[in-house]
């Protein structure tokens, strides 16, 4: 069941981003015009100017991506001393890292390189990195197989960090790491991950009992302001990653991977 949602989600997430239609509407409006239709046509074409203007010169992706990095703004209390510490994959990319055989990072490294960082000031704390291979054929390097070497050349103790290499989701991120490591109820584990995903990955932890710390890092948001101005590839960009997140988050609600959009301290 797991699979097939993975696999569905695949798709159907092609057929919501913003970048398909701006290529499909196009196409739809040639079809349209050559076989008589040049009414539809003309409404398809509009909407695609339409698109092309509103995504070029409005910052939508930042607008989208605010009430879900604030939700989480802040990071523990100081004094505060971890169990344990989990970090969830998406900073590695698995086929340039293959290619170049060497480590390659993307714009959420903030997450490996806060992790490294909480590693050496708290030494005591066990350590979980979570992060499989996401390509449906599941081919290929895992994140975890690349980020064991990175965390290995920085001194951490292979001994001392877990590396799930399973999941493919950010539900089986806390799934499976769950399994592995079997937190106790008593022990304070801090959860890595973007800021903008956290309320989905601690929604999932939470869903599976374990009310893990929010620790959020990379942001997209940073308080300048979201006055319209053109810059169509970054605009796209980030309200590609805005909509994805939105979408996974109410999707988890309602197939019951979380309890709630945005959990509280409690997890209710």
């Amino acid at each position: 069941m797991d699979t097939l949602f993975f696999i569905v989600s695949k798709i159907a997430w092609f057929f919501l981003m913003p970048g398909t239609w701006l290529v499909l509407l196009p196409v739809l409006a040639f079809i349209l015009k050559h076989t008589g239709k040049k009414k539809s046509s003309a409404v398809l074409w509009s909407v695609e100017i339409l698109l092309v203007l509103g995504i070029g010169f409005y910052p939508v992706g930042e607008w989208l991506v605010i009430p879900l990095e604030k939700h989480y703004s802040e990071l523990p209390d100081a004094g505060r001393t971890p169990d344990g510490i989990i970090v969830l994959g998406g900073a590695w990319q698995k086929q340039p890292s293959e290619y170049w055989g060497q480590l390659e990072m993307n714009g959420a490294a903030e997450r490996d390189i806060y992790m490294a960082m909480l590693a050496r000031e708290y030494p005591q704390a066990r350590l979980v990195f979570t992060g499989g291979n996401n390509r449906v054929s599941g081919e290929g390097l895992a994140e975890a197989d690349i980020a064991q070497e990175f965390y290995q050349r920085l001194g951490v103790q292979p001994g001392r960090m877990v590396f799930e290499s399973k999941s493919r989701n950010t539900y089986e991120n806390g799934l499976f790491s769950q399994r592995l490591v079997q937190p106790q109820a008593s022990e304070e584990w801090w959860l890595i991950t973007s800021a903008y995903h956290m309320p989905r990955a601690r929604g999932v932890f939470c869903k599976l009992g374990w009310n893990v710390v929010p620790y959020p890092v990379d942001h997209f948001y940073w308080g300048g302001r979201l006055t319209p101005h053109w810059a169509f590839a970054y605009h796209l960009s980030d309200l590609e990653h805005a909509l994805h997140e939105w979408v996974g988050l109410l999707v988890y609600r309602v197939t019951g991977k979380t309890m709630s959009l945005f959990p509280e301290s409690d997890c209710s």
